[in-house]
């Protein structure tokens, strides 16, 4: 059973699942939660809806899914539709919406309205930070962004006004990625409490927790985030300990209205106290001052700290999409075969394979890639000193990870498709490290996938003299011919498939057929002209080809090729 399927069952028939929202959580994409009270209480209208719509696109921009929580009519929704979204944002001021805390839920699900509303008729549940936590750990969705998280308030020693975010915190596995909390709150207390209830807090890239409005408060943070793959880390270290606590990560507001709605609060919180203003009178006091003091300034402030909250959400929710299928299938899933000989290149930023798990586990995708995957090396002379050739020049040297069909991966793994690789690599440690680096990306192997050929890896390695120009270059490209062919079964379901020239004439037109025999959309990268020339000529090849993508040259050499027989030549060089 798929888990959307089991949230769904977790939460029963009332909860709604946006059909988008269902597929990216049953294909393992990112999706990040959005709360609905900012929109419906957050923000006068239109602002709020144009800022509902500027967080939709900073998401999808880096291959996220947002989904809105909310309760309308009294079902519980996971995404909105575009028109659900814009109804939201205007039933706050049309007194359409209720605040709804984690509390209000089963109050809320119990009017269910059976009769079709009318837009003017809706009635919405707009979800606080505790209750969008709890919807969106019912629907799966393990990141949650939002402006500010709720707090222990000035007084609340004696009021006991804490918020019950800090409880949702402390009992719901999500990750809240947060501008902190506002300093109008008891910034020092409030970890306090989150520390009390084991909740992981830390500030992002800082070492002091942010004040919602300000990127400082005094207070240092507990813990310190540099990345989104520490945050992604550390959250899936917690769920196998099987902590239950959420996990708070604080982004600096470095907006410049921010400071002036800061000084502001720092004088209403002046005049609160020579007003004698205390408990739970204080926070409605300075809201109310803040207000008259700032004019829009704290509109203009909020709107910018939760479409930056936004961006570090985004890569939050790819950071642990990618370590959660690295779990399932990665390198540690592949069995590395002996090396009978020390063939290796040094590589010292690869990562050791484990072999603990099976290299049959059976991996699924949408998306195939087949084609080489490449350790590039380039060498250049200094441009300090002319470079005198046959002897040692003093430069530099690059590596990187190279081969079309392997960067093509990467990228679909960082938009968070988690691609399917066939290729090739030698038994050494550069190949071993491609394929680690491609899982952090999110690109999935199996052993079926990835066959190891004797020798090294594919390389190519370019001598450039001390004005950058080419003196040489060679290429170990041997690896490529052991690239492994899909089977018709093994692309049932798959979606599309790219094939790039690195791999052996006979794979590209087997796997092409295959592709078309499973109905995928065959997707072929040239590579270059030799290679594009050559496989255009085989018709059992391009009739299979849904389509390509040749430069000016070499869409020059395919129109130019006849097409002859089927051949199934395997000399294609790189």
């Amino acid at each position: 059973m798929s888990p959307h399927r089991n949230a769904i069952s977790a939460v029963g028939s009332k909860v709604k699942v946006l059909p988008e929202v269902a597929r990216a959580l049953e294909t393992g994409r990112p999706v990040v939660a959005l709360e609905s009270t900012i929109v419906a209480h957050g923000m006068p209208y239109p602002q709020n809806i144009e800022l509902a719509k500027e967080v939709s696109s900073i998401l999808r921009e880096r291959g996220v899914i947002p989904a809105t929580i909310a309760v309308k009519d009294g079902i519980f929704r996971a995404g909105l539709e575009q028109d659900e979204l814009e109804n939201l944002a205007k039933a706050g001021e049309e007194n359409r919406a209720i605040k709804c805390s984690s509390r209000d839920l089963p109050l809320m699900a119990s009017n269910i309205t059976t009769q079709q509303s009318s837009d003017e008729t809706v009635q919405w549940g707009a979800t606080t930070v505790a209750a969008t936590m709890r919807l969106a750990h019912a629907a799966n969705i393990n990141t949650f962004v939002t402006g500010g998280t709720g707090g222990v308030h000035r007084g609340g020693e004696l009021s006991l006004d804490i918020s019950t975010d800090l409880i949702e915190l402390s009992r719901t596995p999500v990750i809240v990625v947060s501008a902190g909390v506002k300093s109008i709150l008891d910034v020092k207390r409030t970890l306090e409490v989150l520390e009390t209830f084991g909740v992981p807090v830390g500030a992002w890239q800082s070492d002091e927790f942010p004040a919602f409005f300000s990127p400082e408060s005094g207070v240092k943070t507990p813990s310190r985030f540099n990345d989104a793959m520490s945050v992604a880390r550390a959250y899936i270290s917690g769920r196998e300990l099987g902590m239950d606590s959420g996990m708070l990560v604080a982004v600096p507001n470095h907006d410049p209205a921010g400071e002036n709605v800061e000084k502001a609060i720092k004088e209403a919180l002046h005049e609160a106290e020579a007003a004698g203003i205390e408990g739970r009178d204080v926070t409605p006091f300075i809201l109310r001052t803040v207000n008259e003091k700032t004019g829009g300034d704290s509109l203009r402030s909020n709107m910018a700290l939760v479409k930056n909250n936004a961006k570090v959400g985004a890569d939050i929710a790819v950071a642990v999409s990618n370590v959660q299928s690295n779990c399932k299938t990665t390198i540690q899933s592949i069995q590395l075969p002996a090396n009978d000989g020390d063939t290796s290149l040094s590589d010292s930023e690869s990562t050791p394979a484990s072999s603990k798990y099976s290299a049959n586990d059976e991996v699924t995708s949408r998306v195939v890639c087949i084609g080489g995957s490449v350790i590039d090396i380039i060498a250049k002379s200094s441009s300090k000193e002319k470079m005198i050739i046959g002897t040692s020049n003093p430069g530099k040297v690059f590596k990187s990870d190279g081969g079309v069909g392997r960067n093509v991966a990467e990228v679909l793994g960082r938009l968070g498709d988690k691609p399917l690789f066939y290729t090739s690599i030698g038994k050494d440690d550069g190949g071993e490290g491609i394929l680690s680096r491609l899982a952090d990306c999110g690109v999935l192997t199996s052993g079926a996938s990835v066959s190891f050929a004797d020798g090294v890896s594919a390389s190519y390695v370019a001598l450039l003299d001390d004005e950058s120009d080419l003196v040489g270059g060679i290429a170990d490209m041997d690896a490529n011919q052991q690239i492994p062919t899909p089977s018709v079964k093994a692309l049932s379901g798959v979606e599309f498939v790219l094939i790039d020239s690195n791999a052996p004439s006979r794979v590209m037109i087997e796997s092409a057929s295959n592709a078309a025999k499973a109905g995928a959309s065959v997707f072929f990268e040239p590579t270059s002209v030799p290679k594009a020339k050559q496989i255009c000529e085989n018709d059992s090849f391009i009739k299979n080809v849904s389509y390509a993508f040749p430069n000016e040259d070499e869409l020059l050499a395919m129109s130019n090729t006849s097409v002859e027989g089927e051949s199934t030549t395997d000399d294609l060089e790189h």
